[in-house]
């Protein structure tokens, strides 16, 4: 089981924010207890920043993830490599619900790790939230440790 990176194109990038800016959105509002309206703002805000020149944003690497067995799109990941730490981040990951559960998600993170490895990065990170522990289970058997948790209450 192989796969393969391809960056997005224009429109993909058009239609992965169309996708991802709500979706993250919802994210923050049902993990940060913030209003569904601020937390879209908040979501547009990041995407504004992070990708001012789209899917061509210097050290912003936004790909669709081909699985070369199935020859299909299974899926996408976002990352970015922090050059003056040697370190990437590793934004977002999302394997389409027809190839979840197949070893995909963990295979794409090995893929990716030897590939920033080869560029000099020394570290890799990552956000999960609270309400995934599917995807806590994935990370925590590639060997990813939380390095700060945030809690909340609601009252």
């Amino acid at each position: 089981m192989k796969t393969q990176l391809m960056k997005m194109d224009g429109e993909e990038f058009d239609q992965y924010m169309e996708y991802f800016i709500p979706d993250y959105a919802k994210d923050l509002s049902d993990n940060f207890m913030i209003p569904v309206e601020k937390a879209l703002e908040e979501s547009k805000n990041v995407m504004e920043t992070l990708f001012p020149d789209k899917q061509n944003s210097a050290d912003q690497y936004i790909c669709n993830i081909y699985s070369l067995a199935d020859e299909k799109n299974i899926g996408v990941i976002w990352y970015n490599i922090q050059t003056e730490s040697n370190k990437a981040y590793i934004y977002h990951i999302l394997i389409h619900e027809a190839f979840r559960k197949r070893g995909f998600a963990s295979l794409v993170l090995k893929e990716l790790e030897e590939t920033v490895k080869s560029a000099g990065v020394t570290s890799m990170g990552l956000n999960v939230f609270g309400n995934n522990p599917g995807a806590q289970r994935v990370y925590e058997k590639l060997g990813y440790q939380p390095s700060s948790i945030a809690m909340g209450k609601q009252i």
